[in-house]
C-alpha cells in the first residue's frame, strides 16, 4: 500500500493518528493526505533515517507500526485499549490514548510526549517491547544497560537506534541469562537487565577441519550471516571442507592468515562489528527434485521453525510440500518466494535472525484433490459412519485412534504428521507424556504393543485433546481421503470395475486387509467378475476361531449388512468426475449473467437493490449483500456444497469471512503470492477493507490476471470481470481443482 499527497480514506486517517501519537503532528485527522501530512511524514522519515520523500510505503508503514506497538501494548495492559496489538493507530488506539491522558491529569492532545510516556511506563511492567527497528529514549536506556554489562552495541554506542549490533547484544544477553533468545526486549528481559551479572568472554576454542559441536555451529551461523558459503548443510555443527573454505575466504577478505583454522584472531574479527562480508555465492542450490542429507538438514531446520513439510518430514526428498514450506519461509522472512533454497535463503534459515512461523500465517499446503469424484466421497462417508471420531481412542486394543481408528504404526505415523504440522502446539500438549516422548524421539517401535490400558488417564486426556486440534483434524481428513482412495485403487488393480463392489470392498479392506485376502483365496482371486451379493455372502462367511474367540469380517454382521445396503444404493450412473462437477458450477454461474435474478419473487420486490432469488434460496434476509450467497447457490446447483449428499467442496454461507475460514481450515487456500488460480476456484477478497467473493473462470499468466463470474458487483448484477492478481484487496483463492 502506498499513500501519497492527494490520497484519501481510512488508511490516511490512521497514518495521521499515528503521526500525531508519535508527536509528528499533521494538524488534521480527516483522512485527507494534504501538505501538512506530507510535511509530518518527512519529519518522521528524517528522524528514522528513511528515504525522505513524503510518501508512505512499506518501509515507513513498518517503522510506524514498530513505534506504535509498544504504546498500544501499554495502553492494553492498563485497560484502556481492547483491540488487537497490530501497530496500526486506528480509532481504538487513538481514543484509548486520549482516555489515558484525561484519566491521568495529562493534556489530552493525542500526542505521546515525554510526560505521557513517563506516566504510561511508570510502573516498569509496561515498558515498551523493543525489537529490531525500534528507536528512541527507551532504546538508549537499553543500550546503556547492555554496554554497562559488557555487551557491545556497535561503534555508535547508545545512539537510540535498535540495529543489528544491538540485536546481537540482546540475543547474547538473553542466552547468557537463560532467557528466550528472540532478540526482542520484553518484560522478562527488562527485568533481568536490572539484576544481571557482567558479561564473561565468549568461549572461543580453536576449531579446525573435523571439529564439531556447538562452537562450530555458532561459527557457521555467523559465517552465514556474513554471506560466506558453508555448503548446503548450513550450520550443522560439523567443520567440513565447505566450512573450511568459508573460513579461508573470510580470513583472506579480512587480512588474516588464510590457514582455515579458527583461532583467537579469527574469532575476534568474526565477532567484531565491522568484518568484511563475503559474496554469498553458492553453486549448490536446493530445489524441487533435490535429494540427500543436505535436503534432510534443511527440512529439519524448517520443521524446527514450525514450517510444515507434511508427513514426509525430514526424509531428504525435496518435494512439493518442502518447496511450499520454503516459499512460506521466504515470504515471512522478506526473501524472493521462489521455493529454491539458494545462498540467501540458506544464509537466513540457518541464522539466528530466521523468523519462525508462529501460526499466524497459514502454511500454503494444498492437498491433492482427487478426480475420482463422487465415488470417493460416497465411500468415505460409508466407511466413516462405521468408525470413530477425531478424538476417538480404542479402549481395549493396541492403540487405535481417530476417524478410521488407525492402529499401531499407523497411529504413530498420524501423530508424527500432527506434530510436523505444528510442532509448538504438539509439544505444548504432549511434552512429558509417554506417547509424546516417543513421537519427539522418532521411536515407532513401542506402538506395536502400546495399549490404552497401559497409559494413564491423564495422558489419555491429553491425547484426546491433541486429536481434537485443528492440525489433527486436517491430518486425519487428509489421511482418511488418501486411505480410502488407496482402497478403491487397490480394488481396481485386482480387476474390480463395479463401483458398488468397490465401495463394499473398500470397507472390508479398511477393516481387515487379511480378511480381503481370505475372501480372495475363496474366489480364486477372480475379482473382476465378482458381484456385490457374492462378495457380501463371502464376507458374512468369513468367521474363524482363534484361542476360543470368533474373529473375521463375518463377526460384524450389522456392519456388513449396513455397508451392503449403502453400496447397493449407490447410483453409479450419476457418477461424474470432480472436474465435471466444478465445471458445472462455472457454467451455472455464467448462465446466470443472462438470467432474471428476480425469478420467483413477487412484483413488489422486483427492482429493489439486493433483492434476488439467491437470497431467497439461502434463505437470507432480503437486502443483504449477496456475492457469497451467489457462489453457494451455483455450487449447490452443481452438487459441490458442504451439505448432505453433496461433495462438500464449497461452503454454504453468505459471509466472505466464512469462505476464507472454510478453505483455510481445509488446507485448500492458495495465497495470492504463491498460487495461480484455475477455472472453478473461488477468489476471496478479505483485506484492506475489501470483502468480496466470486468464481474464477480463467487465468492469464502473461498479464497475471484472472477472469471471473461474480454476483453483487458494483451495479448489483451478475457479471464477468477481469481482475489483477496483485490487487491489494485480494487475499487468495479457495482451491476446488485438482
Amino acid at each position: 500500500m502506498l499513500l501519497v499527497e492527494g490520497s484519501i480514506g481510512t488508511q490516511v486517517k490512521y497514518l495521521q493518528q499515528g503521526l500525531r501519537i508519535l508527536c509528528f503532528n499533521p494538524k488534521r485527522l480527516d483522512g485527507v493526505f494534504d501538505a501538512n501530512t506530507t510535511a509530518a511524514v518527512k519529519r518522521y522519515q528524517t528522524s528514522k533515517n528513511l528515504t525522505v520523500d513524503g510518501k508512505v510505503g512499506d518501509g515507513t508503514w513498518g517503522k510506524l507500526k514498530i513505534d506504535i506497538t509498544p504504546i498500544q501494548t501499554a495502553l492494553k495492559n492498563k485497560g484502556y485499549y481492547t483491540g488487537t496489538i497490530d501497530g496500526v493507530a486506528g480509532d481504538g488506539t487513538y481514543n484509548a490514548l486520549l482516555k489515558f491522558q484525561s484519566a491521568n491529569g495529562l493534556i489530552d492532545d493525542g500526542m505521546a510526549g515525554k510526560s505521557t510516556l513517563d506516566k504510561l511506563y511508570a510502573d516498569g511492567s509496561t515498558k515498551p517491547i523493543l525489537q529490531l527497528g525500534s528507536s528512541g529514549t527507551y532504546v538508549i536506556e537499553l543500550q546503556t544497560k547492555l554496554i554497562n554489562l559488557g555487551y557491545s552495541c556497535g561503534d555508535t554506542g547508545a545512539d537510540g537506534i535498535f540495529g543489528d549490533d544491538t540485536y546481537r547484544a540482546v540475543r547474547m544477553f538473553q542466552q547468557n541469562n537463560n532467557l528466550s533468545v528472540d532478540g526482542k526486549v520484553g518484560p522478562k528481559t527488562w527485568e533481568k537487565l536490572e539484576t544481571a551479572s557482567p558479561n564473561q568472554p565468549t568461549n572461543t576454542p580453536l576449531l579446525v577441519l573435523g571439529s564439531s559441536g556447538e562452537a562450530v555451529k555458532r561459527l557457521q551461523k555467523r559465517l552465514l550471516e556474513l554471506e560466506y558459503d558453508c555448503g548446503v548443510s548450513g550450520a550443522d555443527g560439523k567443520f567440513g571442507t565447505a566450512t573450511q573454505k568459508a573460513v579461508i575466504n573470510f580470513q583472506k577478505n579480512n587480512g588474516l592468515s588464510a590457514d582455515g583454522k579458527v583461532g583467537t584472531k579469527t574469532w575476534e574479527k568474526i565477532n567484531s562489528t565491522n568484518p568484511v562480508k563475503g559474496s554469498g555465492t553458492n553453486s549448490n542450490l536446493l530445489r524441487e527434485g533435490s535429494t540427500g542429507t543436505a535436503v534432510a538438514t534443511l527440512q529439519k531446520r524448517l520443521i524446527e521453525l514450525n514450517y510444515n513439510c507434511r508427513t514426509s518430514g525430514a526424509d531428504g526428498n525435496y518435494g512439493r510440500n518442502t518447496k511450499l514450506a520454503v516459499i512460506k519461509f521466504q515470504t515471512i522472512n522478506g526473501l524472493t518466494p521462489d521455493g529454491i533454497a539458494g545462498p540467501k535463503t540458506l544464509e537466513c534459515i540457518y541464522s539466528d535472525k530466521a523468523k519462525a512461523n508462529d501460526g499466524s500465517a497459514d502454511i500454503p499446503i494444498y492437498p491433492d484433490i482427487p478426480v475420482i469424484g463422487n465415488l470417493l466421497e460416497y465411500t468415505i462417508g460409508v466407511i466413516s459412519a462405521q468408525e470413530g471420531k477425531y478424538d476417538s481412542i480404542n479402549p481395549t486394543d493396541v492403540l487405535s485412534v481417530g476417524l478410521l481408528q488407525w492402529r499401531a504404526s499407523r497411529a504413530y505415523n498420524l501423530l508424527l504428521d500432527i506434530r510436523n504440522r505444528n510442532v509448538k502446539s504438539f509439544d505444548a500438549i504432549m511434552s512429558g507424556t509417554v506417547i509424546g516422548n516417543y513421537i519427539i524421539a522418532g521411536n515407532a517401535a513401542p506402538f506395536d504393543s502400546l495399549t490404552p490400558a497401559s497409559i494413564s488417564e491423564e495422558e489419555l486426556t491429553k491425547l484426546k485433546q491433541l486429536l481434537d486440534t485443528e492440525e489433527s483434524h486436517q491430518a486425519q481428513d487428509d489421511l482418511k481421503r488418501a486411505d480410502v482412495n488407496g482402497y478403491i485403487e487397490r480394488g481396481k488393480e485386482l480387476g474390480i470395475s463395479d463401483e458398488r463392489v468397490l465401495i463394499y470392498f473398500s470397507d472390508c479392506y479398511n477393516q481387515s486387509p487379511k480378511g480381503i485376502s481370505r475372501i480372495g483365496n475363496r474366489l480364486g482371486n477372480q475379482w473382476s467378475s465378482v458381484k456385490l451379493d457374492t462378495l457380501h455372502n463371502y464376507a458374512l462367511q468369513d468367521v474363524y476361531v482363534d484361542n476360543g474367540t470368533q474373529k473375521g469380517l463375518g463377526v460384524y454382521k450389522t456392519r456388513r449388512n449396513t455397508v451392503y445396503e449403502k453400496a447397493l444404493g449407490f447410483n453409479s450412473e450419476a457418477e461424474s468426475s470432480l472436474s465435471a462437477y466444478v465445471e458445472n458450477m462455472v457454467l451455472f454461474a455464467l448462465a446466470e449473467e443472462q438470467t432474471d435474478r428476480f425469478e420467483g419473487l413477487p412484483e413488489s420486490d422486483r427492482g429493489k437493490e439486493n433483492f434476488n432469488k439467491y437470497n431467497k434460496w439461502f434463505p437470507s434476509a432480503q437486502g443483504n449483500a449477496w456475492c457469497a450467497c451467489f457462489v453457494s447457490w451455483c455450487a449447490n446447483k452443481a452438487g459441490l456444497l458442504n451439505v448432505s449428499n453433496q461433495l462438500g467442496l464449497v461452503p454454504k454461507s453468505v459471509a466472505v469471512a466464512e469462505y476464507l475460514s472454510f478453505y483455510q481450515g481445509k488446507n485448500r487456500f492458495g495465497d495470492k503470492t504463491v498460487y495461480k488460480p484455475k477455472r472453478g476456484d473461488i477468489f476471496i477478497k478479505k483485506s484492506n477493507g475489501s470483502s468480496h467473493v466470486g468464481i474464477v473462470t480463467g487465468y492469464n499468466a502473461q498479464t497475471n490476471e484472472y477472469t471471473t463470474i461474480e454476483g453483487n458487483t458494483s451495479d448489483d448484477t451478475v457479471k464477468q470481470l477481469t481482475r489483477p492478481i496483485n490487487d491489494s484487496g485480494l487475499t487468495g483463492f479457495g482451491i476446488n481443482t485438482p
